[in-house]
């Protein structure tokens, strides 16, 4: 998965990588612990989404809004034209 130009390995096996982004979303639900906190919401979401095709559409949506409200943003995310 490739995030803000930078590359991460996920877990080659399906049923881990939906625990890790579930896991991650749980975490983001105990905010209240000083690590855990909601920045892991979209990080599990970024997750999931390389299975589902639910939570691929709301990024893909998500993506569109900030591309369109953020010309500048959306160029700096996307990186130099390969």
């Amino acid at each position: 998965m490739t995030v803000l130009g930078r590359r991460f390995a996920l877990p080659q096996r399906r049923w881990r990588r939906r625990a890790l982004g579930w896991a991650f979303i749980l975490g983001g639900v105990l905010s209240i612990l000083p690590v855990l906190g909601p920045w892991m919401f979209p990080v599990g979401l970024a997750i999931l989404s390389v299975d589902s095709p639910f939570f691929r559409r709301m990024r893909r949506r998500l993506a569109i809004r900030i591309g369109r409200r953020w010309p500048k943003l959306n160029a700096w995310l996307k990186g130099p034209p390969a």
